[in-house]
């Protein structure tokens, strides 16, 4: 089912407890993000290839967006 919604050319922002799935989720976006409150919270280790926004660029993430998918 997450195939058909994101696609490579898509941002992918894991909050709360997705960031638990990050690896799941790499399959689907090269722009993988998790925020780094969450991550840090729940002592998550980003690999080399995992970025970690704070709130002000999720912010600026959000409203560069075109559009917004949340669940």
């Amino acid at each position: 089912m997450l195939a058909n919604l994101i696609t490579a050319q898509d941002s992918v922002l894991l909050v709360s407890d997705a960031c638990y799935n990050s690896r799941q989720f790499k399959q689907f976006s090269s722009a993988l993000f998790l925020l780094k409150e969450d991550a840090e919270a729940r002592d998550i280790s980003l690999s080399h290839n995992e970025s970690a926004l704070d709130y002000r660029q999720f912010l600026e993430l959000t409203l560069n967006a075109k559009n917004t998918i949340t669940w």
